[in-house]
């Protein structure tokens, strides 16, 4: 069975290679998404802006940009010495890139959110105010499994009103 062995790695590359683009194109595409909902926003002054090198870096590095960019924005959010806005920032940023995505990541993407909105009172209270836009995200990146956009608003409220009696965010 002479050319088996070859024929098989030569499927294999293939596969792989498929597999590949495939995740690229993934990527790529939850990118672009990330930027059309967010012109949409009810910020109106540029607290929820897209960061641009981020995207830069997670479409030109498909397979590692991601992690990269979530490690710089981790390392800035937990720098106490960078000020307040540029740590909040960060935490919202960490927060969309998990929620967008998916999977086990929605379940940190929700505590980076109530994070947010505890630790840093004075920044992106627009993303948090009632509007539809608001309530299509969290249908969109935030719900686990049969959650509704009420219960998930519900838990929230709780966790928040726990945190803040507790005297801050619980790990």
């Amino acid at each position: 069975m002479p050319g088996t062995i070859e024929t098989a790695v030569g499927t294999g590359i293939i596969y792989e290679q498929k597999q590949k683009y495939a995740y690229q194109h993934e990527v790529e595409a939850k990118v672009d998404e990330y930027i059309r909902d967010h012109a949409g926003s009810p910020c109106r002054n540029g607290e929820d802006r897209v960061i641009d090198s981020a995207v830069e870096i997670i479409k030109t590095y498909r397979l590692s940009g991601f992690n990269e960019v979530l490690e710089r924005l981790d390392t800035l959010y937990r720098d106490p010495a960078q000020p307040e806005g540029v740590r909040a920032a960060a935490l919202y940023n960490m927060a969309v890139l998990h929620s967008r995505r998916g999977g086990e990541n929605t379940v940190l993407a929700r505590e980076y959110f109530k994070r947010l909105y505890v630790e840093f009172p004075n920044h992106y209270r627009c993303i948090f105010a009632d509007t539809e836009w608001r309530d299509a995200m969290i249908r969109k990146q935030l719900l686990l499994p049969g959650e509704t956009v009420e219960e998930f608003l519900e838990d929230a409220r709780r966790d928040v009103e726990r945190w803040d009696s507790e005297g801050g965010a619980a790990e």
